[in-house]
């Protein structure tokens, strides 16, 4: 078949826009048919319209949020540094991480038992001076584990704190003064097995310990053998120019230091870091920590709703047929608030890092439980109009029993019967605080007037009617005290195991202060009698027959106490 040259290029050109045609054709058609569906928004709607309400309300100052969702990650920043007018926050500002600085511990102290320089189930006496004068030999007893599981029977706090800046009141806490408070501490008297007690001494302690047996301070230990090779090069214990301010009820608050505790908390993290951390946890065996990343992680004991960890919180979770382990850590500070979490079954995780004092754990459970994010609560406004001249006076508690509100050095404060006065903040109109968040007040009024208040501690909640606009008060007349007798009196004295007293001499008197109180000055008004400018504090000093002190005998809002004076030997 024979065909001419312009029929065989017409031929041709035919055939190549045939091709061509058919590729666009082939091309176009699996691009439409391989189309995958849009993968949704690491945070949804629900959880971005939860936190910017929160922003918006006042509820939260700034928030950073870090995600991971299988091999997709991200962060994101709501708020403010400080007020609206600030920049936001990114990913070089630190936030306070609180008691989640636990789990770095817990992580050491793995890290240790990984390279045999310990075992868990060792005691405490093993790494103190020998032999040490515990007033108490359960306290030498108590295991590492007990320890990183807050199953110790140490208190709550350290008896012997007496802060010099109460906005601040674990900075000045001393390696002394955690040796001091172990050779005179006593346990309580139950017998039998620990159980669940939550202490910042614990991981406190654990912290100090870690530190002597690596041979150095806890903060450089850590550095070493943990923060370094995670890669963590912004989690510190360092305040620079990149920590945001804390808040608490809408008003600025000091950052917290926590001395020779550093162990419980303290430590300062960016987003970022923190987000490579849970993908450590995440892919363990990637890391150069692995086997640590894996003990610190394992259920050791009960707490009081989750498993507990070195640090860790283990909530067992049910998913279908089978459970899995939910991990996490929360903490709630003067003015910042904190959350880890992270689930392997499904690869997630997510950090969440506040500079106000506002819980933010609820929002991580229940991300990472595929919840609805929990409503944000009500704004509080510590700038609120309180006239402090308002709520002085005599309260009735229950017959016999009164509290006592009284204005000094610009502040609230409330007396119960039998303790000595707790400074309150403003928190809300008619609302008021302590700085640890333990203890509040509200104001109740009448007509015009505050005829009543509600005590909030542990939970309950007390109601005292107002008997009186005036705080009851003793004229005492100052009289002058011999300097030797004073400096006899200086010393510390145990009011109960989990409150002490430390005296020491002034130039006007004496100075008194209780556990994580203010320094107060008390004055002679006969001899071995001294008070206070505000009426809230009545003393006798009781000597024996040689003329040393035996015993302080207090007069508090109309109830007696006693205190015993501390007298072994330092180690």
């Amino acid at each position: 078949m024979r065909y001419s040259w312009r029929m065989g290029f017409l031929c041709a050109q035919l055939s190549w826009a045939g091709v061509l045609w058919a590729v666009l054709l082939c091309a176009s058609v699996p691009a439409v048919a391989a189309r995958k569906p849009a993968e949704p928004p690491l945070l949804s709607p629900a959880f971005t319209e939860a936190i910017d309400h929160g922003v918006a309300g006042g509820v939260y100052a700034s928030v950073a949020v870090g995600v991971i969702d299988g091999k997709r990650s991200g962060t994101f920043y709501f708020g403010h540094r400080d007020d609206a007018r600030s920049k936001p926050a990114d990913d070089d500002s630190l936030f306070e991480l609180g008691a989640v600085s636990e789990v770095f511990t817990g992580i050491l102290l793995a890290q240790a038992a990984v390279e045999g320089k310990l075992r868990f189930a060792d005691p405490v006496e093993k790494f103190l001076p020998t032999p040490f004068p515990f007033a108490d030999a359960r306290l030498g007893k108590i295991t590492l584990a007990q320890l990183a599981t807050q199953h110790s029977v140490l208190p709550a706090q350290p008896a012997n704190l007496f802060p010099e800046d109460p906005d601040d009141p674990y900075a000045g806490y001393a390696g002394e003064d955690l040796l001091a408070l172990l050779a005179f501490q006593r346990g309580p008297n139950e017998t039998g097995e620990a159980t669940y007690s939550y202490s910042v001494l614990n991981a406190g302690l654990l912290g100090h310990l870690l530190g002597r047996v690596y041979q150095t301070a806890y903060a450089q230990a850590l550095a070493d053998q943990v923060l370094s090779p995670l890669g963590l090069r912004h989690v510190s214990f360092t305040d620079d120019a990149n920590l945001l301010p804390g808040h608490a009820h809408g008003a600025s608050v000091p950052h917290w230091h926590y001395g020779v505790l550093a162990g419980a908390a303290g430590l300062r993290a960016s987003l970022p870091d923190m987000l490579t951390f849970l993908q450590h946890n995440l892919t363990p065996e990637s890391s150069p920590l692995r086997a640590a990343l894996l003990l610190a992680r394992q259920p050791r004991a009960a707490g009081p709703a989750d498993q507990l960890g070195f640090g860790w919180n283990v909530r067992e979770k049910l998913d279908g047929a089978t459970t899995w382990p939910l991990v996490w850590r929360a903490s709630r500070t003067a003015g910042f608030a904190s959350f880890v979490g992270f689930r392997t079954d499904r690869q997630r995780a997510i950090v969440l890092l506040g500079n106000s004092a506002e819980d933010v754990a609820a929002l991580g459970i229940a991300w990472l439980g595929d919840g609805a994010p929990p409503p944000v609560a009500h704004a509080s406004n510590a700038e609120a109009d309180n006239r402090l001249d308002e709520y002085p006076g005599l309260y009735q508690i229950a017959a016999g029993r009164e509290a006592v509100v009284r204005i000094a050095a610009n502040a609230l404060n409330l007396q119960l019967p039998g303790e000595f006065p707790r400074r309150l903040r403003p928190a809300d109109k008619d609302v008021f605080v302590t700085a640890d968040h333990a203890f509040g007040v509200t104001f109740m009024r009448g007509i015009g007037e505050v005829n009543g208040l509600v005590l909030h501690a542990g939970g309950s909640n007390v109601t005292a009617a107002r008997l009186s606009a005036r705080a009851p008060r003793l004229a005492r007349t100052p009289i002058a005290a011999p300097a030797a007798m004073r400096g006899a009196v200086a010393g510390d004295y145990r009011l109960d195991d989990a409150n002490w007293l430390r005296i020491a001499p002034s130039a006007q008197g004496l100075t008194l202060q209780w556990t994580q109180g203010e320094r107060r000055s008390i004055f002679a008004y006969a001899p071995d009698r001294y008070a206070d400018a505000e009426g809230a504090i009545d003393l006798h000093i009781v000597r024996d027959a040689d003329g040393r002190v035996a015993k302080l005998r207090f007069e508090l809002a109309g109830a007696p106490r006693e205190a015993l004076p501390l007298r072994r030997p330092l180690p």
